[in-house]
């Protein structure tokens, strides 16, 4: 089989390397062309690598290709390896495969823009160091690329750095992220310590290292680790690998970055939140599935952490005005869905979802982006309404990718959340614990909530009425004041607020039209009846764990969860589609609860950010200023004051000095006298 991995790294950096140098010399067709185009290659490449394993099983799916040995020290050896897998051939398929339709959309998107090429050089940046992340064959490679893709995300948020809140959300994001990586950073050190080995053909698969007495050992990898380590430092390497997986995909308590990485341009969101770095938690569980599976309380954890945030964050949607902020709260609690069956030992079905979320939410994002281009900068739905007639095709690719999103029959979404759902029923009737019951119950009110949110949405900026301004196109400062084109044409301009609104062009609508193709389509890969994506990554992530087909649990939770998601979409048309929809302000306490978002961000501020502001301040003000300064001051003024007395005694007088002399006899006279 093929492994060509070395090249889908190397040309995304080719093209970083490439803009970030000459970029700003170059026209923009070049700029388009070398910018989408090394993720064409790179995309090529890891179809190749993807077909190659077509058709073969076992091991001979499996290749390292090592690149040149990084450090050798003692009995430390780390080479930059880089694994070409079914796990890493999937995900470098959706990452280069939608990154390269998000890089297409910019072209259209980022037309105006003065940094057209530094912004095409950062996302080829952070293509390569995705690709890096998901390649890697060792964890100090994916620390590298983790790391990576925590920087590209920092200049890709804070890409318009003219505005404060731009920059603002790009530290935050930056700061949280850093956390993740301090406990990726721990993990891996304690992995070392304990194995002494960072290399995943020896901690993840199958591996006959870890056998007690180099026995051949007939237990599974899990069990060998456990074995060799012990439970306890099996589940603080596991939780550890965990805060790293939460904070980069946005999970309860370290979510607080994702909402406000909404302050990016509009691809950036869909790179971010469809294919590339929120991802990145849910493929980290997966791929050390051997790991949180020798410790299963580490699991039990994850269950937890993802049905809270899979609520949490679909509450919170139904709630929020600001179309992109909807979408945002929706991926966390899309990947919360990944988390949870996951956590039920379905790590292919969290994969599986990971690929169909990829399609749909790109989709969405690119939607909501053709909907602000026209609306000039727009985002609050409150001064939207009316534009199904006005931007048809950003209309019905809306319409796919909110059916797919909230899981109707026969979209992409259905599949996979029902795959999910199917893990975690199965999970809680074989083992018969309250709280895996529990967990699908919170899946089941969040597909609900998911279709309510959804179709709110989708109501309120394409049926009823305008409600906003009258728009100016994007880039024409002077449309108003221009001349329309036919008679009376002005004057049908101000009757119509949205006269200049036009579709989007080609660049954009053709990726759009790409991908709801994907959602309509892209689920049909593993379904119930032939589940051959779970079949393709059964030697990276292990078989997973389902309802047995035509089961009666089985067809319960498949209607349970449509039906549920039919309902969300029932009651956001019974208010906001088959009527004009209203956004006054409620006094309802739990929607007031909501609208601030149960307070965590305000609780953070008080009892993290201000403290820590007050005792940086504190410290330069007290302890830098008085104390260092004003003892630097202090010893400086003493041996001043000293140097000053001692050249009060050189007088150059012969008298004085013989006084001095004398009074000095005297005195040490008087010392032996008085105390012999």
């Amino acid at each position: 089989m093929l492994n060509l991995t070395p090249l889908i790294l190397l040309f995304p950096l080719i093209g970083f390397v490439l803009l970030g140098l000459f970029g700003k010399r170059l026209p923009k067709a070049l700029i388009s062309l070398i910018g989408c185009g090394v993720v064409l290659l790179a995309f090529a490449c890891a179809v190749a690598d993807f077909v190659s394993m077509l058709g073969v099983s076992g091991a001979a799916q499996s290749s390292n290709i090592t690149i040149f040995n990084w450090v050798t020290s003692g009995g430390l050896t780390i080479d930059f390896t880089l694994l070409s897998d079914p796990l890493s051939a999937v995900m470098l398929l959706i990452v280069t495969g939608v990154g390269f339709l998000i890089h297409v959309y910019s072209i259209g998107y980022m037309a105006d823009d003065d940094g057209y090429w530094r912004f095409f050089s950062f996302l080829n940046l952070f293509i390569f160091a995705m690709t890096l992340l998901v390649a890697a064959g060792n964890f100090l490679f994916l620390l590298v690329g983790w790391a990576g893709v925590g920087l590209a995300s920092f200049l890709l948020i804070g890409y318009w750095y003219t505005r404060p809140s731009a920059v603002a959300a790009a530290r935050k994001a930056f700061v949280v992220n850093v956390i993740g990586d301090f406990g990726l950073m721990l993990a891996i050190f304690l992995l070392f310590k304990t194995f002494g080995t960072l290399n995943y053909s020896e901690l993840l698969y199958n591996s006959q290292r870890w056998c007690p007495r180099g026995l051949e050992c007939s237990f599974d990898q899990a069990a060998r680790l456990a074995g060799f380590a012990g439970q306890s430092t099996m589940l603080a390497i596991a939780l550890l690998l965990l805060v790293a997986a939460v904070a980069k995909s946005a999970q309860l308590p370290l979510h607080v970055w994702l909402p406000d990485a909404m302050e990016g341009p509009t691809p950036v969101s869909a790179l971010i939140h469809a294919a590339t770095m929120v991802t990145a938690g849910v493929y980290l569980v997966a791929r050390a599935h051997s790991i949180f599976q020798a410790a299963p309380a580490s699991l039990a954890v994850v269950a937890v952490i993802g049905g809270a945030s899979a609520l949490f964050a679909a509450t919170i949607a139904c709630v929020q005005t600001d179309i992109k902020r909807v979408l945002a709260y929706s991926t966390m609690s899309q990947l919360a869905y990944m988390f949870m069956g996951e956590a039920a030992g379905g790590f292919s079905g969290g994969i599986f979802h990971l690929t169909t979320h990829a399609y749909f939410k790109a989709l969405l994002f690119m939607a909501a982006g053709a909907v602000i281009h026209a609306l000039a900068g727009e985002q609050d739905m409150r001064k939207m309404g009316g534009l199904r007639h006005k931007l048809p095709l950003t209309f019905w690719c809306f319409v796919v990718g909110g059916l797919a999103l909230a899981a109707v029959f026969p979209f992409d979404g259905f599949w996979s959340k029902d795959t999910i759902l199917s893990s975690v029923l199965e999970r809680a009737t074989t083992s018969g614990d309250f709280g895996w019951y529990v967990l699908y119950a919170a899946g089941i009110l969040t597909a609900a909530l998911t279709g309510f949110y959804t179709f709110r949405l989708i109501f309120a900026v394409f049926l009823g009425e305008y409600r906003g301004p009258e728009i100016v196109p994007h880039g024409a400062e002077h449309a108003a004041s221009a001349p329309a084109s036919r008679p009376n044409g002005r004057n049908a301009a101000r009757r119509d607020p949205l006269a200049r609104v036009r579709e989007v062009g080609a660049a954009m609508a053709v990726p759009m039209l790409i991908l709801a193709a994907l959602s309509i389509i892209g689920g049909f890969y593993d379904t119930p009846i032939k589940p051959w994506l779970n079949e393709f990554l059964v030697p990276s992530t292990g078989p997973a764990v389902e309802l047995p087909n035509g089961s009666g649990l089985f067809w319960f939770s498949i209607v349970l969860s449509l039906a549920a998601a039919l309902l969300g979409i029932g009651i956001a048309w019974a208010r906001y589609g088959s009527r004009q929809p209203r956004f006054a302000p409620s006094r309802n306490p739990f929607v007031i609860l909501l609208e601030h978002r149960y307070y965590v961000d305000d609780l953070y501020d008080r009892a993290i950010v201000r403290p820590i502001v007050a005792l940086g301040r504190w410290l330069r003000r007290d302890v830098e200023g008085v104390a260092l300064d004003g003892g630097t001051r202090g010893v400086g003024g003493l041996i001043g004051g000293a140097s000053k007395g001692l050249r009060a005694l050189q007088t150059g007088y012969v008298r004085n000095y013989a006084l001095a002399i004398f009074t000095g006899a005297v005195l040490i006279v008087l010392y032996y006298v008085i105390r012999p």
